[in-house]
């Protein structure tokens, strides 16, 4: 009854692979040692646990003997698995990387920008659909730079469409007709991707939405609606180079986090979890700025050799496949200069192998199926 798909599309994937492959997880020495601790410590905060347990199964997966390090809080940092296949020993270290400070504001700001405009279109009992280019860091907006323009469209004393020096938008008013035919069969999630789907005819993952409105909600499943009466979305993305630019900065701190706790004994490799919500322009270019990073990065004393970005792009939808609205990328990128082969150049964590393509979720024309190399 209370089902909320933009947490089920960040939990469903994780957990139906555990469970799919759950005697793999359990032959896992530490295993339930680090699960145990997931259900206790670290209740409130599971993701970086739950992310180390895919890591070590896709190794179990490739044909590595995977143990868990035993932790020593407030004794010595320690890494999180040693990997051996025949005579080939890893370190593996698991960060997963929570959205950057800057991303965070950008989100919250684009909202606080987007209010005014939701309210001025309840007020004038219109309904109404926003798009923005931003060409600036959306701190240097001014507060009232949409709802000038909402206010000058809605007298007629200004354009529905325009261009200046912070961006280009345009504002149209809402089509009915496909959301109240499939409203008048079915009720729909209200802030899922579907539903701005039938109010606007897309849905673009590189746009940031926001969207509200008069609805009923459904007597089944209160956050559904199965009526809806007035609703604006405003969608955005900044393609600024600098915003862009500060987005991909959080990698390199978390990879050097990560290496300091890296043995000295053995090569290294650390996979860093990406959660992304930003768009194929910005994580091409943060791939593209994190493959740099890691060329001249300095591992200081230990032997990182590999650094893997796991990128996860969910969506909320409430498709028939709403629980697995999740495209995934695992990017290999090498540290400095050397010719140690990577340890893990074929692997998942959440998309079955059978439908892994080559290639990367925000460059569709990159993608082909991936042909293993015979054994």
């Amino acid at each position: 009854m209370n089902w909320v798909p933009e947490e089920a599309v960040r939990a469903v994937p994780t957990f139906t692979r555990l469970g799919e492959e759950l005697p793999g997880v359990l032959s896992i020495a530490g295993a339930e040692d680090r699960a145990a601790r997931l259900m206790n410590a670290d209740r409130s905060q599971p993701d970086g646990g739950l992310f180390e347990l895919l890591v070590a199964l896709a190794y179990h997966r490739d044909g590595w003997d995977t143990v868990f390090v035993p932790e020593r809080p407030g004794v010595a940092k320690t890494h999180d698995l040693n990997v051996q296949k025949g005579r080939s020993k890893w370190a593996v270290e698991c960060k997963r990387m929570d959205r950057s400070s800057y991303e965070a504001k950008e989100r919250a700001r684009g909202e606080f920008l987007a209010r005014p405009v939701h309210a001025l279109a309840l007020e004038a009992g219109r309904s109404i659909h926003m798009q923005i280019a931003f060409d600036a860091e959306l701190d240097t907006i001014p507060d009232d730079y949409l709802a000038g323009h909402v206010t000058a469209c809605f007298s007629g004393s200004g354009p529905n469409y325009w261009r200046d020096a912070f961006g280009i938008g345009t504002i149209s008013d809402i089509d009915w007709s496909l959301a109240h035919d499939v409203l008048d069969e079915d009720d729909v999630y209200f802030g899922s991707s579907r539903m701005i789907e039938l109010l606007i005819g897309r849905y673009d993952h590189d746009f940031a939405h926001s969207m509200t409105g008069k609805w009923r909600p459904s007597r089944a499943r209160p956050f559904w609606a199965s009526a809806v009466y007035q609703a604006s979305v405003v969608r955005w993305r900044n393609g600024s180079a600098a915003a862009t630019r500060k987005k991909a900065k959080h990698f390199r701190a978390t990879v050097a986090k990560a290496s300091a706790q890296l043995p000295k004994d053995r090569p290294g490799v650390v996979h860093v979890g990406v959660e992304t919500w930003s768009g194929s322009v910005t994580d091409g270019v943060r791939h593209f700025l994190n493959k740099l990073e890691m060329m001249d990065f300095d591992p200081d004393d230990t032997r990182l050799r590999w650094v893997y970005g796991e990128y996860l792009a969910p969506e909320v939808t409430t498709r028939s496949d709403e629980s697995w609205a999740i495209e995934e990328t695992s990017a290999s990128y090498k540290v400095g200069q050397h010719n140690t082969r990577e340890p893990l150049p074929y692997h998942m964590l959440l998309t079955p192998e059978a439908k892994t393509n080559h290639g990367v979720h925000w460059d569709p024309a990159s993608q082909y199926p991936l042909i293993r190399p015979e054994s």
